[in-house]
Order: C-alpha cells, then structure tokens, then sequence
C-alpha cells in the first residue's frame, strides 16, 4: 500500500458508527461576542489578530479587556491616571478594528484571571481569545499562570495563541 492508495481515505461504516457518533449535526458553534484580553505587549496583538477573522466569520463582536494589577499604597494616587492611560491605549487597539466588530473596552483593577472571568461570565462571552507566554515547569508554576488559570476556570472555550 502506498500513500497515494485511494483506499487509505475510504471509510466503511458500520452501524456501531452511528451508535458511538450520536446525532452529529453540521451546524457551526454560535460564537457572537469575543473576549480579547491585553497586555499591551507586542505579542498580546497575536491575540487580536486571531480574534478579527474569527468575528469576521461569525458576524460577532470583540470585547478588548486590560487589568491593572492591585495598586499598593504608593500607586494608590497613580490609578486613575494607569486608568485613563490603559482606556486610550484600549481605545487606540479597538480603532484597529472594523466598527462592526467593535464592542466595549473595559479596564480593571484587580487579579487578571479573576476579573477576566467575571468579565467574560458578565456579558455572556462565547470566546476568548488571549495569548500565553509559553512557559513550562518550575517558571510557570512561580509566575502564577493567568492564560492557565482563565483555561481550566472559564465557563466558555478559550483559544490559546502561543507567543513567539
């Protein structure tokens, strides 16, 4: 048998089939709001740039997030102006997007994963889209893992873009 032998792509189905297969249907997933969180690293844009064919497809909408990590007492009177500089920055990466994609931006305060969750459970999202930094093993379980977390945690599917 070769690799071009047409009965290596030929199936034959038996009953037990369908048994095992259920009631399979051809129709797609609804996915009609997106969530994008960003860290306004170079790479977290990978995220973004998934997202936009994606909405494109589903005729859904992107929701940007950031979260600001908890301020100690000393940044305390720095957060609203973290605040105002984190909603421009939103602002600028959703002009990025074709206005019928856009949704809300939203900046926060808190644990990442956490707010990221409560935001997605929040306004019904059917995806998010985030990257993650790659790490394995010891520097991963010593940095936390937000991208881990939000995927074992989130109440919708995640898709993971790896960073480069």
């Amino acid at each position: 048998m070769t690799a071009t032998d047409p009965s290596l792509f030929t199936m034959k189905h038996s009953s037990t089939d369908k048994a095992v297969m259920g009631r399979v249907t051809a129709s797609y997933p609804r996915i009609q709001r997106l969530l994008v969180p960003l860290d306004f690293s170079g790479k977290s844009r990978q995220a973004l740039r998934y997202a936009m064919p994606l909405a494109q497809k589903f005729s859904a909408k992107i929701h940007l997030v950031h979260v600001l990590p908890p301020p100690d007492k000393a940044q305390l009177a720095d957060l609203p102006r973290m605040k105002q500089a984190a909603i421009k920055r939103l602002g600028e990466m959703s002009a990025l997007l074709p206005p019928r994609l856009r949704a809300g931006n939203a900046v926060l305060v808190g644990k990442p994963a956490a707010e990221i969750l409560a935001l997605a459970g929040k306004n019904d999202i059917d995806l998010i889209v985030l990257t993650t930094k790659g790490e394995t093993g010891l520097k991963r379980t010593l940095l936390g893992g937000t991208a881990q977390h939000i995927m074992q945690h989130a109440g919708c599917p995640v898709l993971s873009v790896r960073r480069r």
